[in-house]
């Protein structure tokens, strides 16, 4: 009975260390300053700690905006907005499957905006990327038109405080006019992705 005793009392020692030790380590990981990052390599295996320094050392100070417009006998409409993020529950902290909708859309923003970064001037690489093929689709597919329309497009802002009462917006990207899908068009199951 008393060796049973010490062993349960040396298992409970060694998880209750260990896991003071893997806290210490993800703390360390945590800091700005990267001098405590070699506690994370043991010779050539990784510590595995999470990582929530996404937010250093430039925080984005940006929010982002995507509005499309529809095209009716080549006129354009009113721009409209779409809201990119929503409100969120108080549970969302623990479980928020409502984010993977809002996160493709901002995922395909960025990946835009780093793609006209790379391309220059070259409008082909921006035109073919995920991101534009997706949110396309989406308006194309997910979003309601003007009667009428034949075409839509869309188009990706930036805003932020320049100033507490100074709120600067910036357009930077605006798409091309797409085809909108005639009546009994399927809509499709799947994005189609280009590299």
């Amino acid at each position: 009975m008393n060796l049973s005793v010490n062993t349960e009392r040396v298992k409970s020692v060694a998880v209750t260390a260990s896991l003071t030790a893997w806290l210490i380590v993800t703390a360390a990981a945590q800091l700005p300053d990267t001098r405590f990052d070699s506690l994370l390599w043991c010779g050539k295996l990784r510590i595995p700690t999470p990582n929530w320094r996404f937010f250093g050392p430039n925080p984005g100070v940006k929010d982002s905006h995507l509005l499309y417009r529809d095209l009716t006998d080549g006129k354009p409409g009113e721009w409209k907005d779409i809201p990119v993020t929503r409100d969120r529950p108080w549970y969302a902290l623990v479980w928020n499957a409502r984010n993977r909708s809002p996160k493709a859309l901002i995922d395909a923003i960025q990946g835009i905006r780093v793609r006209l970064a790379a391309a220059g001037s070259e409008m082909g690489p921006v035109v073919r990327s995920p991101g534009y093929l997706l949110l396309s689709r989406y308006i194309q597919h997910h979003l309601p038109h003007t009667e009428g329309a034949s075409h839509s497009q869309f188009l990706l802002m930036h805003s932020y405080l320049a100033a507490p009462e100074d709120r600067r917006i910036e357009p930077f990207f605006v798409s091309g006019e797409f085809p909108l899908p005639t009546a009994g068009t399927p809509r499709p199951q799947t994005f189609p992705i280009a590299a």
